[in-house]
């Protein structure tokens, strides 16, 4: 026959089991609520993603166009008339496009800066 002593233990511990059921019940159900938040967090944040890639490209694609980069060493040839080529500056008398040539120069010097 159980004792008096025994049958109080045994309650004890059920009661004991039945907080440890509970608090892990409760436990999974704030971690499935965690879980459900993040991946409203996740999908909210790939969309921010690729909202800003998108942006990303059209903004390149848009800025590559019409932002070129200017080339010195293309810039003075073009700039330079075919009239002071090395053969006609190596003639004694300055000519007047020098002072044009100096000024496209200065010009480019100060767009570029």
């Amino acid at each position: 026959m159980a004792s008096l002593t025994s049958i109080n233990s045994l309650q004890a511990s059920l009661a004991t089991a039945q907080r440890r059921v509970e608090q892990g019940q409760n436990q999974v159900q704030r971690d499935s609520e965690q879980l459900a938040d993040s991946r409203r967090q996740l999908v909210k944040e790939k969309e921010q993603l690729s909202d800003t890639q998108r942006s990303t490209r059209q903004a390149q694609a848009s800025s590559g166009e019409a932002i070129k980069v200017p080339q010195l060493d293309q810039a003075i040839r073009v700039a330079v008339p075919a009239q002071l080529s090395l053969n006609s500056a190596s003639q004694a008398a300055p000519q007047p496009q020098l002072n044009s040539f100096g000024q496209s120069i200065g010009r480019l010097i100060n767009v570029t800066a």
